[in-house]
């Protein structure tokens, strides 16, 4: 026999209300870097270095992180030396003695790069290879003349410019000033204390300051295009 429910009943129905997840975050680990104290940790979403990881790389800025160092420009290219010679003995120049001591000998030699620098402080500027016997008689002294050659005595310009250092003044006539050998027929003779020095490529640049003078009326000898002419008085 069946029974059925009887009319105007109704079944009621249980319905549950289920309650939403909620999940529970933990916060981000804090971990110290090593060598690192506790309180300079990074803060949480802050990556962590460990040792066997990269960091991320940091932005480089400045001229060397865009481009490399500009080339040095190339050195010029320069004229032959004896093409040089040939068009600088075009110019126009005096010819001079330089005369100084190295112990109780005197020396010398011939020398046209030498001119005056300034009369408010008399002086003048001469120009000596720098591996020269000369010129390291003159630092070593600190005092030298310089002797402007006559015309009538133009043969020492080759006999101060080529002949045995030992013999150039073999024959020559000179007297001491301020201790400084002078040649007597000097047209202008002038004795220097040396002032500064600047080493200049292969030459040494000198400053002499003149303590002591001597000029006559003798005619100088000029040098051009490697001959010896004379100027009148």
């Amino acid at each position: 026999m069946t029974t059925t429910p009887r009319e105007g009943k109704t079944m009621r129905t249980a319905h549950v209300t289920q309650s939403p997840l909620r999940t529970t975050r933990r916060p981000t680990e804090t971990r110290p870097v090593p060598g690192m104290p506790a309180s300079e940790a990074a803060p949480p979403g802050v990556p962590v270095s460990t040792p066997g990881t990269s960091a991320p790389e940091a932005a480089t800025h400045g001229p060397s992180a865009q481009s490399p160092p500009p080339e040095s420009p190339p050195a010029p290219e320069l004229v032959p030396a004896e093409g040089f010679r040939q068009a600088i003995a075009k110019l126009p120049t005096g010819v001079t003695v330089l005369t100084t001591v190295t112990g109780d000998s005197p020396v010398g030699c011939t020398a046209n790069a030498v001119m005056s620098l300034s009369a408010d402080t008399p002086s003048v500027l001469v120009s000596l290879g720098s591996h020269s016997r000369t010129l390291a008689a003159i630092l070593d002294t600190g005092s030298f003349a310089v002797n402007t050659l006559s015309w009538s005595q133009r043969a020492l310009t080759r006999k101060f410019a080529s002949g045995s250092p030992a013999e150039r003044f073999d024959g020559v006539p000179w007297q001491p000033e301020r201790r400084i050998p002078v040649l007597s027929a000097a047209g202008v003779a002038l004795v220097c204390e040396v002032g500064d020095t600047a080493a200049l490529l292969d030459h040494t640049v000198v400053v002499g300051k003149v303590v002591w003078l001597r000029h006559t009326n003798e005619a100088p000898t000029v040098l051009y295009g490697r001959e010896q002419y004379p100027l009148g008085a």
